[in-house]
C-alpha cells in the first residue's frame, strides 16, 4: 500500500512501514521516530506546526540544486 500526501515542494509517502519526503521521484528524507532524517546532503527536512493549520514540512536546500 503507499500513500501519497503532496505539497509545494514535495510529496510524502508511506510504503505500509516507512514515511519518506519524495521530491521528483527521488527519496530525500525518511521519517525516524519523530524526526526527519536527510537522505541526500545539503538537503534539511523539517516540521512546521503553525497554530490553525494543518501539519507541514519544510525542506531547506544547503548547496545542491534542485
Amino acid at each position: 500500500m503507499k500513500i501519497e500526501e503532496k505539497n509545494d515542494e514535495g510529496t510524502i509517502e508511506l510504503d505500509g512501514k516507512h514515511m519518506f519526503v519524495v521530491r521528483n521521484g527521488v527519496r530525500i528524507a525518511k521519517r525516524v521516530g519523530r524526526n526527519w532524517v536527510s537522505l541526500m546532503p545539503g538537503v534539511t527536512v523539517r516540521d512546521i506546526k503553525e497554530r490553525g493549520s494543518q501539519h507541514e514540512i519544510e525542506i531547506i536546500y544547503s548547496g545542491v540544486l534542485h
